[in-house]
């Protein structure tokens, strides 16, 4: 990506870049750390001549509070569940790959008509005051070129985080004694788990939807490029406050257990129901948006991950909402595994929650 800073030069900036590109000692692994709403996760993967292989995981649920809009309140609760993963992982490694999400970072699809390649910068730049609500001098900016089309269109996404939430961020990871080589975005890291995974296709796209437990990150790509991006302020854990709420249960992991049964009470699988057409609205609006504006190829189906893609029939619901095939990806179709504890009750029972992690540790790993 090319990458510039909306401001002075700063060793924060300086940190960023020196780090772009990088490789592991032999000694340990290509390690993904995922800091969520809900939870820590980290995975450690090798590769193996053209594929890979998850080799180490662990998730520790977070208490309520600790983050906010994912930004991050509770600083020590953060660093310890760090630590506790790394130590129930049994991952030596310190140096990782992690990313950043929430209010704190813009990912846009730009469609800008330029006459010369040489002015692209100076016309992201100019762009991104447009749609970034902060000063430009409190933020990094990164953007990428996904393609050229007639009369002089190419098509940028544009990234901005602010340098406090970054350094936020990266600030619990070194507390927790790990080095934060290369931060990055989960949308992207979504994107790299399935690509290791599915065929990649020029003449159709894929749209891709993570359920985190507060937002859901989708990506519309196709041919290797991320065409269509949006983080979309709906979560899994909408749907279990909303299972505690109407059937007065005592806690939300009372209400977590109903929304993944297989068995569902008529009243849970009606808010499930509910919410699903809340989030197959969301799906609407970005399936709409890419057709209308022609950014690509038609979009074969939906891949959802994350853990709210756990809530019993949901992939049933967006699939009649949207009528495009939808199912649960499967970060295991490709990528396998090479410790004797990861059985595949274990592997189907992490699926779900891996994704983001193990996109981040690929990312890490790979040296292209």
């Amino acid at each position: 990506m090319s990458t510039a800073q909306g401001g002075a030069g700063n060793s924060l900036f300086a940190r960023l870049k020196s780090g772009l590109n990088f490789s592991f000692g032999q000694a340990g692994g290509c390690v993904g750390l995922s800091i969520g709403a809900s939870s820590i996760k980290v995975a450690e993967v090798k590769k193996i001549k053209d594929s890979w292989a998850l080799t180490k995981y662990a998730s520790v649920s977070l208490p309520e509070l600790s983050t906010d809009s994912r930004e991050i309140i509770n600083t020590v609760t953060i660093v310890r569940a760090i630590q506790t993963a790394m130590q129930n992982a049994k991952i030596s490694s310190k140096e990782v790959c992690s990313a950043i999400v929430g209010s704190g970072i813009i990912v846009k699809n730009l469609s800008l008509v330029i006459e010369n390649m040489k002015d692209l910068q100076d016309q992201v730049f100019w762009e991104a005051e447009q749609y970034i609500p902060f000063d430009i001098s409190e933020v990094v900016i990164d953007y990428q070129v996904m393609g050229k089309g007639k009369d002089n269109q190419v098509e940028v996404i544009l990234i901005a985080v602010k340098k406090a939430f970054l350094e936020q961020y990266m600030g619990v990871i070194e507390e927790a004694k790990l080095v934060p080589k290369i931060m990055d975005a989960e949308l992207f890291a979504l994107q790299n788990t399935f690509e290791c995974n599915y065929a990649v296709s020029k003449t159709e796209s894929m749209l891709l939807a993570d359920i985190g437990a507060m937002s859901t990150k989708i990506v519309i790509c196709s041919g290797g490029n991320p065409l269509l991006v949006k983080d979309a302020a709906f979560g899994g854990t909408m749907i279990t406050q909303e299972i505690q709420r109407e059937l007065n249960l005592p806690s939300l992991n009372d209400a977590e257990a109903l929304k993944v049964s297989g068995n569902l009470p008529h009243e849970v699988s009606e808010i499930v129901a509910r919410l699903g057409h809340v989030l197959g609205t969301e799906l609407k609006k970005s399936i709409d948006f890419y057709t209308a504006s022609s950014l690509g190829p038609p979009i074969a189906g939906i891949l959802l991950s994350g853990g709210g893609s756990r809530a019993a029939h949901l992939s049933r619901i967006i699939e009649e909402y949207t009528q495009l095939p939808t199912q649960l990806m499967n970060p295991f179709q490709k990528v396998t595994s090479e410790s004797k504890d990861f059985t595949e009750q274990y592997l189907s029972s992490i699926a779900a929650e891996v994704v983001i992690p193990l996109g981040l540790a690929i990312r890490a790993g790979d040296k292209t």
